[in-house]
């Protein structure tokens, strides 16, 4: 008995967690797509400065995996793994976006789009944390 009371009541944290993974999953799509239009953009980086171009791939490979993760737990496939691995490659994708920042902000270029990736990257890790704690 006590079993199939507690289930109603975990339905609403449910509700609210996949949420949040949503939020999570829609933010990842834009923060992939910010990645690979910038790339798409400057193909002669990859010949230029290949280092710069391999930097700005694995940025979006990070993208492209929290996208994933993000949308698995929102589709209901959670699990304590998956969760875990949500919040960790949303700390890699923050620390990566706000480094991204200093280092444009250090030698005063980039302009708007690092800063937006930045506050994307802090976005994508208060999502994760709030999926996770919710």
């Amino acid at each position: 008995m006590e079993a199939q009371a507690a289930a109603p009541a975990d339905r609403p944290a449910d509700a609210t967690r996949r949420r949040w993974y949503w939020c999570l999953t829609l933010l990842s799509i834009v923060g992939s797509l910010d990645v690979a239009q910038f790339l798409a953009s400057g193909r002669s980086m990859f010949t230029a400065a290949p280092g710069r171009a391999a930097g700005s791939v694995l940025g979006l490979l990070f993208w492209l995996l929290l996208t994933g993760l993000a949308g698995r737990s929102a589709t209901g496939r959670r699990s304590p793994a998956v969760a875990k691995g949500t919040v960790i490659v949303s700390g890699v994708v923050a620390v990566g976006s706000v480094g991204l920042v200093g280092i444009h902000a250090a030698a005063h270029v980039g302009g708007l789009r690092p800063a937006v990736g930045g506050v994307l990257g802090l976005a994508a890790l208060g999502l994760a944390l709030a999926a996770s704690r919710s």
